[in-house]
């Protein structure tokens, strides 16, 4: 072993007063992280229309997350726009539906997609009974779907039970919805 050559006792040593510094200012930042990976983008207009539809504004911040990753002007293969990513054909419907008046291209604007959006959730829950994961399931699958899946026994319409919802990609998204529902919740709720 040849003593005169420098060992790299040094730079180990470095390299972990660097890592130490850098997970002390992670820990000390990591509110002000997590809060940058689950904004709270259009705020007032989520919490007045989640209020009027009874739905909890963590709920609707955890789906658009999901949905559009808050990028108003998002539109997705299928033709799905906005923040909540609804069909156009879905909003037609919606408006018709709930009487609402909304002008060609509103289906963009921040406030009219969430009351849309919204709107159907609220929708969807009360034709599940009250269940709301069945009602996200269908916000994504599509209530034909959700029904085939329920009358046949694939599914129960429980979140312990997503595993059994027989499209991966709607597995996935209830179970991406609601893991940001529970990081919201911890974040800035409850």
């Amino acid at each position: 072993m040849n003593k005169n050559k420098p060992g790299c006792g040094p730079y180990i040593i470095i390299l972990l007063i660097a890592a130490l510094l850098l997970a002390l200012t992670a820990f000390h930042f990591r509110g002000r992280i997590l809060c940058y990976f689950y904004p709270l983008d259009y705020r007032a207009q989520v919490e007045v229309i989640a209020e009027e539809y009874e739905i909890d504004p963590w709920l609707v911040f955890a789906i658009i997350r999901v949905e559009s990753a808050f990028d108003a002007r998002a539109e997705s293969h299928a033709g799905a726009c906005g923040l909540m990513q609804l069909m156009p054909s879905t909003a037609q419907w919606i408006t018709k539906t709930a009487g609402f008046e909304i002008g060609e291209g509103d289906i963009w604007l921040p406030k009219t997609n969430i009351r849309l959006g919204c709107w159907y959730i609220d929708w969807l829950r009360d034709y599940y009974g009250g269940d709301m994961v069945a009602a996200v399931a269908a916000y994504n699958a599509g209530m034909s779907n959700v029904d085939a899946w329920l009358a046949e026994d694939l599914w129960d319409g429980t979140l312990s039970a997503i595993g059994h919802i027989p499209f991966a990609e709607t597995q996935r998204y209830v179970r991406h919805v609601y893991e940001s529902y529970d990081m919201y919740r911890k974040l800035y709720g409850e």
